[in-house]
């Protein structure tokens, strides 16, 4: 591929309009939680990616009949309520729905809709100190759960420290009334500034951690071409080194493309990402020589642009929940979680592909062997990668 054909496509990408590169294939459900003087406000916004719109609809409509009628809608919000749970200082709070919106059939099939849904608690009388605790279980096999809270309006109240598990569908918040403590955050402080003070940057970096690695590791496509790139190396040397080359190019592109500064339409990211498997594996068969050396780095690169596009499309669905304070501290957790779940199908591979070449007692048997495995294992990266290209070339049809 020359040069200046790829400079003409990465300029094309940079000027087409914003839409994700992956289909959301989780339930996002991101909930807020507000304070009043005398009551707590949950505020939760549910939007159902493409590939699990279906599920959430056979739950919303009930009878089938293509629309959500009111009874359904408030069916729906109470099923929400029995999956999600309020305690203040261990007592468990009554959640009364104060409103709802639900998107048309269609914009949930499209993965465009969110569905939004307010409850609200009194607050109990009495003590200045406080312990809020949320847990979110709903459709827990498909939902990927995130949690804040927001700067209370009444002057009166202080938010003293949040903390979240590892998916936040748990969560825990320390609140005063009155006098602020002496432990409180400087005074113009913002929410996401309070929720943000160090302790609390490490469980985000953990829950964005978890979500890279589910990514990766359900991200077939990614792992096909990974396996291209080790089948390929004649040496450990080799794989670092069109590894790292990988790794710049999608942290580049993952990076821009999650601060907004790159967008690339799914038209085109999906079949380069599959087109880059098949043109690997073939070049590991009909030219093993360009499996190694600054041409594989060149390939590597140029293709793990569109990876870290396609790495970015996980993300973006999550971060447009985000206040803009935590998107870095997002981007930097969901990094570290793409690079885990490459190493924890690169490494297992090297190993197993080192013993193998070592079964061989002399080196021209070693070598006969090492070309064996790469033109057979790439023979079947290939296939699967066309199985994905035409995937996503009749996805545009």
């Amino acid at each position: 591929m020359s040069v200046r054909r790829a400079i003409l496509i990465i300029a094309f990408l940079l000027q087409a309009p914003p839409v994700s590169a992956h289909r959301l294939n989780e339930y996002l459900q991101a909930t807020t939680i507000a304070f009043e003087k005398d009551h707590v406000e949950l505020r939760l916004r549910l939007t159902p990616g493409v590939d699990v719109a279906q599920k959430v609809l056979a739950d919303i409509d009930a009878n089938g009949d293509g629309t959500i009628s009111k009874a359904e809608q408030r069916a729906y919000a109470e099923q929400v309520i029995d999956d999600v749970s309020l305690a203040i200082d261990g007592h468990a709070a009554r959640l009364r729905l104060v409103s709802s919106f639900f998107p048309t059939v269609e914009e949930m099939k499209q993965g465009m809709g969110d569905i939004a849904l307010a409850f609200e608690a009194v607050m109990p009388p009495g003590s200045t100190t406080h312990r809020l605790t949320f847990e979110n279980h709903h459709r827990s096999d498909i939902a990927v759960y995130l949690v804040n809270c927001l700067q209370p309006r009444d002057p009166a109240i202080h938010i003293v420290g949040q903390d979240r598990n590892y998916d936040q569908s748990s969560y825990q918040l320390d609140f005063a009334l009155g006098a602020p403590p002496t432990s409180q955050a400087p005074v113009g402080a913002s929410a996401a500034q309070q929720g943000l003070e160090r302790p609390e940057a490490l469980p985000l970096i953990v829950t964005f951690f978890w979500h890279g690695v589910r990514h990766i590791v359900t991200g077939y496509d990614h792992l096909l071409f990974i396996a291209a790139l080790v089948l390929g190396a004649a040496t450990l040397w080799d794989l670092v080194k069109v590894v790292t080359a990988f790794t710049l190019a999608h942290s580049i592109t993952l990076t821009l493309a999650a601060l907004n500064l790159v967008h690339a339409p799914e038209g085109v990211v999906e079949p380069l990402i599959s087109a880059s498997i098949v043109f690997v594996a073939v070049q590991n068969i009909v030219a093993p020589d360009h499996s190694r050396g600054w041409s594989r780095l060149a390939v590597a690169f140029f293709f793990g642009l569109f990876h870290g596009l396609g790495f970015a499309g996980g993300l973006l669905d999550i971060l447009h929940q985000m206040p803009r304070e935590t998107i870095l501290l997002a981007i930097l957790g969901f990094s570290f979680g793409i690079e885990a779940g490459n190493q924890m199908v690169l490494l297992p591979l090297v190993g197993l592909l080192a013993a193998v070449r070592r079964s061989r007692p002399d080196a021209a048997g070693r070598t006969r062997l090492s070309l064996a495995i790469q033109r057979i294992g790439s023979a079947s990266v290939s296939m699967a990668g066309m199985y994905y290209l035409c995937i996503a070339l009749a996805a545009n049809s």
